[in-house]
């Protein structure tokens, strides 16, 4: 092989000028071109101003103030119910479940640091209750709002376990006349009851809630009913949505039953109205036919003397009488009024009141066959 060949590189070009190089030869340039220098743009810019170092200091410190001390402690608190622990409780002191569900509930909602909850929970304490809060907290400094009310659970609440409360939870049924929202109510307050003991989780609640509804309710009850149909197809609701889901179908079949019963009041009333008017058109009909029949008989039979005008006076009515004076009967013969059925005076004289049963039955007795054939009376 050949000899190697050598190259020689010649000398690099020159980098290129930055770009702060040709900005400022382009500003030299136009100072130039104007006749200025640059003193003169030093004299016509704002001077920088200075910061105080001072005031930037106190700004801080006062900024690390406000942290430390949070907007939520700032907050006004209102004062607990008073507990003293005695039995049985005083007037204006509640029982302990009652007090002990309410505080708790108190104590959860406050956005406050731990200290100041222990502050208004000793507030509201007075003798044994009191004298237990301040055990606990000798023997123990650091103990927390919950330590608190756990030794006044022990002192003054349910002796039953977490456990024997979730057997009497789950043996809970709907009573007979019972309301299904009452019923929830009356779960959901033994329900808390076992998770203050600590007897389930808050997480469970919602699940054992609905699964002690579908087991306990009366299987007669059409809300209860439609939640066992439906109650697999979805998450197990809150106790505010459940209460609500149910008075809302309680009030929509209560509404439904009442304009049932409604519709049949006004069906039996326009069913007896009627049954009445048919009735009183029957007795009419019967009425008249037997009308017709007896005045057939009256001139069959044989036309009797004329009356003397001392009885013809006295079937008139005198002008400033107000009742008819009867007349007597002569001869044996029998007349009544047509319209209330009375002796002694005829239809056009009367101002009984309307009898049309009366009437009807002395009308067939004057239409029986009389004499010694068969039928006669």
């Amino acid at each position: 092989m050949g000899p190697w060949p050598v190259h020689i590189v010649s000398e690099l070009p020159p980098a290129p000028s930055p770009k702060r190089d040709d900005f400022q030869t382009k500003l030299l340039s136009f100072l130039q071109q104007e006749g200025k220098s640059l003193a003169d743009i030093h004299n016509i810019a704002p001077p920088t101003p200075t910061v105080n170092a001072e005031l930037v200091k106190a700004i801080n410190s006062l900024v690390q103030k406000c942290n430390i001390v949070s907007p939520v402690e700032t907050q006004s608190y209102r004062k607990l119910r008073t507990f003293s622990g005695l039995t049985p409780a005083p007037s204006g002191e509640d029982e302990y479940d009652v007090w002990a569900e309410h505080v708790s509930h108190i104590l959860e909602e406050w956005q406050c640091s731990d200290s100041l909850k222990k502050q208004k929970l000793v507030e509201c304490l007075r003798g044994t209750a009191s004298d237990i809060v301040r055990f606990v907290k000798i023997e123990n400094p650091s103990a927390t709002s919950g330590d608190y009310l756990s030794a006044l659970e022990t002192a003054f609440g349910n002796t039953e376990s977490a456990s024997d409360l979730l057997v009497r939870y789950k043996s809970t049924f709907q009573e007979e006349g019972e309301k299904l929202s009452a019923y929830i109510l009356k779960l959901d307050k033994l329900l808390h009851v076992v998770l203050r003991k600590k007897g389930i989780d808050y997480s469970d609640m919602n699940r054992l809630r609905i699964q002690q509804i579908i087991r306990g309710a009366l299987p007669t009850d059409m809300v209860a009913l439609r939640l066992r149909m439906t109650h697999k197809l979805r998450e197990p609701p809150s106790f505010a949505e459940l209460l609500k889901e149910v008075r809302e179908e309680e009030n929509m079949v209560y509404n439904r039953n009442t304009a049932k019963a409604t519709v049949a009041l006004s069906a039996v009333a326009s069913t007896t109205t009627s049954s009445n008017e048919t009735e009183i058109e029957v007795l009419k009909k019967e009425i008249m036919g037997l009308k017709s029949a007896v005045t057939q008989l009256s001139s069959a039979a044989v036309v009797p003397a004329p009356a003397e005008p001392s009885k013809l006076h006295s079937l008139a009515v005198t002008p400033s009488a107000d009742k008819v004076v009867p007349a007597k009967s002569g001869g044996g013969a029998t007349y009544f009024c047509y319209q209330c059925g009375e002796d002694g005076h005829f239809q056009r004289y009367c101002r009984n009141e309307e009898n049309l049963r009366k009437v009807n039955q002395r009308l067939i007795k004057m239409t029986r066959p009389k004499g010694n054939f068969t039928g006669a009376q």
